[in-house]
C-alpha cells in the first residue's frame, strides 16, 4: 500500500537544524530546499497495491535517495550508512539530526528500483528533472536539439568460449538447485557436472597443452558433452531453461562441430552480436568511435541548446546513430513541451536513413560529414549532372561507360585516360576510376560544402553542449553500468541525467537570484 511522506518537518530535522545554512550543503542543500516539490508519491502510486497491505516507505523519498546516489556515486549500502551518519543527506532527506537509525533498508530501496523498472516508471524521475529545468526558464518555446551517442562499459564479466560454456551449465544447475530447495553442488554431484561448481574458471583448472590442438578439441568435446547434460536436466525438471538456451546459443555462435565426428574447434573469427557474458547476457562487443573495442551497450541522449538532457535511451552498440533519430526528437518534444525545428548532430548522424528520420519527424538534422581521404580525390571534387547519367572527373574527362545495380549509378572511366592522365596519382592506384553515384549523393555534396562554410562550423559548434552533457554525466558514473542488463543501465542513465538536469537548473537559479 503506498505510503505518504508528511508535509511537515520535524523540529529537529537536519533541514530545520541547518535551514540558514543549507547554502553551505552544495547538491545536497539544494535537493533539501526544492526536493519536496519534486517528486509526489502519487507519481508512483501504480506500483503499489491501492488498498491492501502495510504502508510503504514514502516513494517520494527512495526516489530523492536513488537522486543522491548517483550524484555521489555510492553503493546501496553506502546509502543506509549515509541517511544515518552524513548530516548533508539527512538535510537533503528531512530527517532527524539525531537519529542514528536509516528510514528505510537496502533492500526497501532495491525493491523500489526493481519495481521501477517493472513498471517503466524511472521515466518519472527524468521527467520531472525536465519539468523544473523548464520552471528555471531553461527551456524556450523552440530548442535546437544537439544528439550524440557514448559507449557503456557492461557489468557483467567478459569470458572465452570455455568458460561460457561453464558458467552457462553452472547456471542450469543453480537454478534446478533452487527450484528443488539443494545445494548447488549436490545437484552438480548427480549430474556428474561437479567441475563446473567446484572452479572458479574451467579453463584455469585444466592440465592440458594449450598448443596441441587435438587436447584442445578433447577439453572443448567433453565440455559440449557436459552442456548436453545440462541441457538434458533443464529439460527434464523444468528448471533453469533459459540458461540451458543460453548454453545453445554459446555454441551456435562460439563452435564449430564436426558433422564427420572429428573433434570441435572454436570458431574463428567474432560472432555478429555475440554473447561474451553469462552474468550479463545482454552485454555486447562495440567500437569506439576511437578504433577502441568495449563490451556493454550504447547510450544516446538528445540536449538542448541550453544543457538540459530531454532524452536518453540505451541500445546495442551495434545500433545506429540514424535510427535513434525520430525517437528522440518526439520524446523531446513530449516530455519539454518545446517546438524542435532543428538538430545538430556529428558524422555519424550524415546517413541516408539518418535524414530519412529527420524527414520523418519534421525537423531539419544538420551535421558533421566524414573526413574524406585528401590522398586521392573524393566524390565531391567530380561533376555530376543532377540526373546523375553524366559525370567528369577534376582532369576533365567524362565517363567511359555507365552501370546500373539497385538504383544507384556507377561511373567508370576508361584505362587508357586513366593511365595517360597526369592527376592519376592523385586519383587511384587501380587501372581506372569508378564513381557511384546514389540517390542522394547531390544532397551528401549540398551538406558537404554546408559543414565546411563559416556559416556551418559555427552551427555545429553550438552542438558542444552534448559533448559536456556526456561528460557530466560520465564524471557521474554514466560510462560504466551499474547494474545488470540493459534495461536497468538505461534506469542509470535516467537517474544521472536527472542529476544533471537538476543541478543545471537550481544553480541557474541560483545565480539568477545572486545577480
Amino acid at each position: 500500500m503506498l505510503g505518504k511522506r508528511d508535509p511537515q518537518d520535524g523540529l529537529f530535522d537536519a533541514s530545520t537544524v541547518f535551514g540558514e545554512d543549507l547554502d553551505a550543503f552544495g547538491f545536497h542543500g539544494l535537493v533539501a530546499l526544492h526536493g519536496r516539490s519534486i517528486f509526489k508519491d502519487e507519481d508512483f502510486a501504480s506500483l503499489y497495491c491501492e488498498d491492501n497491505g502495510r504502508p510503504s516507505v514514502p516513494p517520494s523519498l527512495l526516489a530523492l535517495a536513488m537522486i543522491l546516489q548517483h550524484h555521489d556515486g555510492v553503493s546501496d549500502d553506502e546509502v543506509i550508512k549515509r541517511c544515518r551518519f552524513d548530516l548533508r543527506w539527512k538535510a537533503a532527506l528531512h530527517l532527524p539530526a539525531y537519529e542514528l537509525s536509516s528510514p528505510f533498508a537496502k533492500s526497501t530501496m532495491q525493491g523500489f528500483r526493481a519495481r521501477l523498472v517493472l513498471h517503466d516508471r524511472d521515466c518519472v524521475i527524468f521527467e520531472r528533472s525536465v519539468m523544473v529545468a523548464r520552471e528555471r526558464g531553461l527551456l524556450p518555446e523552440t530548442v535546437l536539439l544537439s544528439l550524440d551517442s557514448s559507449p557503456v562499459i557492461g557489468r557483467g564479466a567478459v569470458r572465452d568460449t570455455y568458460n561460457l560454456l561453464s558458467d552457462a551449465i553452472a547456471q542450469v544447475l543453480r537454478g534446478v538447485a533452487r527450484e528443488h530447495q539443494r545445494e548447488a553442488s549436490d545437484v552438480a554431484a548427480d549430474a556428474d557436472l561437479a567441475r563446473h561448481i567446484d572452479a572458479p574458471s574451467i579453463k584455469g583448472s585444466a592440465d592440458i597443452d594449450w598448443t596441441s590442438d587435438e587436447e584442445r578439441g578433447a577439453f572443448l568435446d567433453s565440455l559440449i558433452i557436459d552442456c548436453r547434460k545440462a541441457i538434458a536436466l533443464a529439460a527434464e525438471t523444468g528448471c533453469g531453461t533459459e540458461a540451458a538456451s543460453l548454453i545453445e546459443r554459446i555454441i551456435e555462435q562460439d563452435v564449430d562441430e564436426d558433422p564427420d565426428g572429428g573433434p570441435p574447434k572454436v570458431r574463428r573469427g567474432v560472432a555478429k552480436e555475440r554473447i561474451s557474458s553469462t552474468t550479463d547476457p545482454e552485454s555486447r562487443h562495440g567500437r569506439k568511435s576511437s578504433g577502441q573495442n568495449y563490451t556493454g551497450h550504447k547510450a544516446h541522449v538528445a540536449v538542448t541548446e541550453t544543457g538540459v538532457v530531454t532524452h536518453v535511451d540505451v541500445t546495442a552498440p551495434s545500433t545506429p546513430e540514424g535510427s535513434t533519430v525520430s525517437e528522440a526528437v518526439n520524446k523531446s518534444r513530449e516530455v519539454s513541451g518545446s517546438a524542435v525545428q532543428q538538430v545538430l548532430g556529428d558524422s555519424a548522424y550524415s546517413t541516408a536513413p539518418a535524414q530519412a528520420e529527420a524527414s520523418a519527424a519534421e525537423v531539419e538534422l544538420r551535421t558533421k560529414m566524414p573526413r574524406q581521404n585528401r590522398k586521392y580525390f573524393a566524390a565531391g571534387d567530380f561533376t555530376v549532372s543532377e540526373d546523375g547519367q553524366e559525370a567528369t572527373c577534376p582532369a576533365g574527362a567524362s565517363s567511359h561507360n555507365l552501370r546500373r545495380s539497385n538504383g544507384d549509378l556507377t561511373h567508370v572511366w576508361s584505362p587508357k585516360v586513366c593511365g595517360a592522365c597526369p592527376l592519376k596519382a592523385q586519383c587511384t592506384k587501380a587501372a581506372q576510376r569508378s564513381l557511384r553515384v546514389r540517390s542522394d549523393f547531390h544532397d551528401r555534396r549540398r551538406r558537404e560544402r554546408w559543414s565546411r562554410s563559416p556559416e556551418g562550423r559555427e552551427a555545429l559548434r553550438k552542438r558542444q553542449v552534448v559533448e559536456h552533457a556526456l561528460g557530466r554525466m560520465k564524471h557521474r558514473g554514466a560510462g560504466r553500468a551499474r547494474y545488470f542488463g540493459r534495461r536497468k543501465t538505461r534506469l542509470q542513465w535516467r537517474v544521472v541525467a536527472a542529476v544533471v538536469n537538476l543541478s543545471l537548473a537550481w544553480n541557474a537559479e541560483t545565480k539568477k537570484e545572486a545577480a
